[in-house]
């Protein structure tokens, strides 16, 4: 089985780790020089067992309305040791500011890689994130994901949010939940570390 819906979910959560303010005294992570560490469990609705993911990523500022990124995954499939996958994504994303809102489009370009085979895979995102206090912002996205190679066709939706709180100037925790095309959900975890 090609681990799609897992793909996508863990890309929505990498790249969720952007979708916030360019404010950098704000609550958002829009506009600020950061790396995360995020974990996630991955609830399909075909089959019985699920998916985890840890993962780590990068957001730099490039102007005051970009940030460039990079994403990398490692997921394996409840009681299945061989079922293990390794995704590697950079994206840019573009954003701007509308009160207390920050909407953005993000592209991403990514690689997955497992034993059955190596294919890569693009997603757009559109999305916003509400500023609600100096410390706690939210985010809510649309998504289309689709691999490139020729033996898997099509693609899929998915929508995910995200709630950031700052615990420190520099340290905050995040918690993330997404659902994909099918009724497969995901349910993740954060922190980031600004630098």
């Amino acid at each position: 089985m090609k681990p799609l819906q897992t793909s996508l979910l863990l890309a929505l959560g990498a790249s969720l780790t952007t979708s916030v303010l360019a404010d950098t005294t704000g609550s958002g992570l829009l506009g600020k020089r950061y790396v995360e560490a995020s974990a996630f469990i991955n609830d399909y609705n075909n089959f019985d067992d699920n998916s985890y993911s840890v993962g780590t990523a990068i957001n730099i500022p490039l102007t005051a309305h970009f940030d460039a990124g990079a994403s990398l995954q490692h997921s394996w499939l409840e009681g299945d040791e061989g079922e293990n996958f390794q995704d590697l994504a950079a994206y840019l994303t573009a954003y701007t500011t509308c009160g207390d809102f920050r909407p953005f489009a993000r592209a991403s370009l990514a690689y997955e890689w497992w034993h059955v085979s190596d294919d890569p895979f693009y997603q757009i995102d559109l999305g916003s994130e509400y500023l609600v206090t100096k410390r706690l912002s939210l985010s809510a996205q649309l998504s289309w994901s689709e691999f490139l190679a020729t033996d898997w066709n099509g693609g899929a939706f998915s929508a995910s949010g995200r709630a950031n709180y700052w615990l420190t100037d520099t340290i905050a925790a995040s918690a993330m939940l997404g659902c994909s095309e099918g009724g497969n959900w995901n349910y993740g975890i954060g922190t980031v570390f600004k630098f």
